[in-house]
Formats: C-alpha cells, structure tokens, sequence
C-alpha cells in the first residue's frame, strides 16, 4: 500500500509537467510577495487518508497498522502576514495499531479518535501551495500533536489535492508520549 502511494504522489507531480522544447523559454518559479494582492479566504471541506510509514520504539509490540483517517474544516478565519497566511482549522482523526500475535480476544489495540483544532500556514509557488499545519487535541488517552507539510497540487477550481506528510505524538496509558508519521492524500472542496 505505501508503495501505491508513493507512486500515485510522484506520478501526480510528474505527470502535468511537459517536456519542455529549445524554442521554449526557461520556467520561471515565483513567490508572490505583492503585500497589495488580495487572499480571499474561504470554508473548505477535506477528506484525509494516510499510511503510517515510520512509527516510534514504543510501537515495536504492534505489528499491524492501519491507515490513518480524517476529515476536516477549514474556515476563512485568519489573516495574511506578508506573503504567507494562516487560517484555523478543526479535524476529526482515527488511527489504530495493533498486536496480531496475541491470543483471540486478548488483542492488544493503540487507537482511537482524536478531535483537534489548529492552524495552517502557507504561501503560494507559482500555482502550487505550500503550507504547514500545526494542530493539537484530545486523543484516546490525552492529548496529541500533529505537525505537517502539505503541497496543494495545481488548481483546478474549487477541488483540492494535496499531498501530505504528518507528524505525530499521542499521550499513551502511562503518561508518556509515543508517535508516527504518515505520508498521505488529502481531496478538498472550496466554498
């Protein structure tokens, strides 16, 4: 499954671009730093589906992982600060690992539902939108954090693709924190 996904983002990159010919001039990649620009901000709805590709020491007893969900809201709440802006944004996450090996019935399961409220950060690249996300809320056994990079693919009206890495730590029974990272493919629509 981690390799389809690698694929389907690479290929997602690669794709659009064509070859470029001796007549053609360079490609020019612009940062727009035109403070005077109007952002139009705006509620957007966004599915998430994400592999956990690397997990912490701690998770060394879970030989299954599953994938990683969730849906969320951005809203038109925030600002722009120079050539970036920020937003806040509310998510609903499921995760789950879990111990295979043990006896019927006596499974041993990490996971749960996290509520989560954050922002997001960002700025254009020619088309292209690069932003961080920073969110942190409550999970099955405390609170978590999530950090990510996102790239919003090119636009194509009012729907949204986006690859995304996430980075994230959960409280476990014992008070202490554990973590994972995901690599995933999040679609949006823009009110």
């Amino acid at each position: 499954m981690k390799r389809y996904l690698i694929i389907i983002l690479f290929l997602s990159l690669v794709l659009p671009q064509s070859e470029q010919s001796e007549d053609d001039e360079a490609v020019e990649i612009a940062i727009d730093f035109d403070s005077k620009e109007e952002l139009y901000l705006n509620f957007s709805f966004n599915a998430y589906r994400g592999v956990p590709v690397y997990t912490a020491k701690t998770f060394d007893q879970y030989d299954r992982s599953y994938p990683v969900y969730g849906l969320s809201i951005g809203t038109p709440f925030g600002f722009q600060a120079g050539f970036t802006y920020t937003t806040l944004d509310f998510e609903i996450m499921q995760y789950k690992f879990e111990d295979t090996k043990t006896i019927v019935g006596n499974k041993a399961v990490f996971g749960g539902i996290a509520y989560q409220i954050g922002i997001n950060s960002g700025f254009f690249i020619n088309t292209a939108s690069l932003s961080i996300t920073a969110a942190t809320g409550i999970y099955h056994k405390g609170n978590g954090f999530v950090g990510g990079i996102n790239l919003d693919l090119p636009y194509w009206g009012p729907f949204e693709v986006r690859g995304a890495v996430r980075f994230n730590t959960v409280q476990r029974p014992d008070e202490d924190y554990t973590g994972w990272i995901d690599i995933g493919i999040s679609l949006g629509y823009e009110l």
